[in-house]
């Protein structure tokens, strides 16, 4: 039986696929997560006629939550990112990453509906880029603000791979 976390890591995962098939995207998931990866976005070849690199790619971090913490004055997401994966993230490397974060309702039966015409996940995900974000003297979690108008949408993921194969900064 799976808990409640692997359940919300679940539904962000199928999230993350359908929003990247959408675009005709593949997805990779990362089997052994030792490098604060989840899974990576993929394009085979030239994905538009002025990019720079053939077969681009993003690697995601995945984490989700219910009842996220929302500051409204800012439109942001307050989640608390814990150490490692701030500091995975925040270094430079050769590929793109993003944090993206699932915000899910406080109640478990709201998280999934289903009838014969739809499936829903409510909710959606949202991402940041944390490349170049200063070292930080915690040492459990640090706490990251999540723009809300960053929407991890179909339209949101072609743009950011778009912009990864002409190695622009996302």
């Amino acid at each position: 039986m799976l808990t409640e976390n692997k359940i919300k890591e679940e539904l962000n995962l199928a999230y993350v696929l359908s929003v990247a098939a959408s675009k005709k995207f593949a997805t990779e998931i990362t089997r052994v997560d030792s490098d604060s990866v989840d899974a990576t976005i993929t394009y085979n070849g030239y994905l538009s006629t002025d990019s720079i690199l053939h077969s681009p790619e993003i690697k995601l971090q995945l984490k989700a939550t219910s009842g996220a913490n929302i500051d409204n004055v800012n439109n942001e997401i307050v989640f608390p990112l814990p150490i490692k994966n701030y500091n995975d993230l925040r270094l430079p490397s050769t590929c793109p990453r993003l944090l993206v974060i699932m915000c899910l309702p406080e109640d478990s039966e709201d998280w999934l509906r289903h009838s014969d015409n739809e499936l829903v996940i409510k909710k959606c995900c949202h991402y940041l880029n944390l490349n170049g974000f200063p070292e930080s003297p915690n040492i459990s979690t640090v706490t990251v603000r999540v723009p809300l108008a960053n929407t991890f949408s179909p339209d949101s993921i072609h743009e950011l791979m778009v912009r990864a194969s002409k190695q622009e900064i996302l």
